[in-house]
């Protein structure tokens, strides 16, 4: 089997091991810091060093490899820093927009009635959503798109590039599918969609620009991984999009995400039944 699909397939399920357990069990707040974020970092080095083959091209200098290295660290570095920016905001957001006795609080501090307050609540919230959803998220997504496009060149510069067997796009395939699942949530959760659709269709027009026939799908694992997710990606904006109001998200925004719907549903519950709901969490 070849090293890098065996690589793509084992460390994608390990990603949705630790993309999905924060899901299904009560994990401390900081996984996203301790696990996620170190586990990316991780992959990342793995692929660097199981994509380069072993004797590198002599067509291609160190100059190059030394650029497309700092194209690599500068993507990190917009990964991380969006990661840690949405990080901190989401923490504050999430008590003051979807904890429920804080919610309640809030409404009796920031009574409707009350002008100044309202107008200093509404200048400070704003500004923390932009951060934890705009901002933070574009961050975060444009650092990985770009890791992936710097993992492509690295292929085409310096990969083997031996024909694939059966169980190697068998294993491709499923990643790109597990891997395709979990960016579509992600990105429309992040209000990423536009420049999504934007940075896939780059990728698509770019590599066989780039190939110029040179290198095949058939022999860049890596770059097929890629290329498929970001058809699987496209496919599953256009569905979702169909599910919702395709015209208003593409041209006013920002797209529906899933998870605004308990934070309205919270919000609608404390301000409408507090006396009965508030018994409730007393039974929790």
């Amino acid at each position: 089997m070849n090293r890098v699909a065996k690589t793509i397939f084992i460390f994608i399920l390990l990603f949705f091991l630790v993309y999905l357990l924060p899901v299904v069990l009560p994990l401390w707040e900081f996984w996203d810091l301790i696990v996620q974020a170190p586990f990316v970092a991780l992959s990342s080095m793995v692929f660097y060093k199981v994509i380069v083959a072993e004797k590198k091209p002599k067509e291609i200098s160190d100059k190059k490899m030394l650029m497309l290295q700092a194209f690599m660290v500068l993507s990190f570095f917009i990964f991380f820093e969006g990661h840690g920016m949405h990080f901190t905001a989401n923490s504050v957001e999430v008590l003051i927009a979807e904890n429920l006795p804080f919610i309640y609080l809030a409404s009796l501090v920031f009574p409707m009635s009350n002008i100044p307050a309202q107008i200093y609540f509404w200048t400070i919230y704003p500004k923390i959503y932009y951060f934890d959803e705009m901002l933070g998220h574009q961050l975060v997504y444009t650092g990985f798109f770009l890791l992936l496009v710097s993992g492509i060149v690295l292929e085409i510069w310096t990969g083997e590039h031996k024909p694939l067997e059966r169980i190697d796009y068998a294993a491709i395939i499923v990643a790109a599918g597990i891997a395709g699942f979990m960016v579509v949530q992600a990105v429309i959760e992040g209000q990423f969609v536009p420049q999504t659709i934007v940075l896939s269709i780059a990728i698509l027009i770019g590599f066989p620009l780039a190939t110029r026939g040179r290198v095949s799908l058939k022999e860049s694992p890596f770059a097929l991984f890629v290329i498929i997710t970001v058809i699987l990606l496209l496919v599953g904006i256009l569905l979702y999009g169909l599910t919702t109001d395709p015209l208003y998200a593409a041209f006013a925004g920002p797209w529906p995400q899933p998870s605004e719907a308990k934070r309205l549903l919270n919000q609608f519950l404390v301000f409408n039944f507090w006396d009965e709901l508030k018994w409730l969490l007393l039974l929790q």
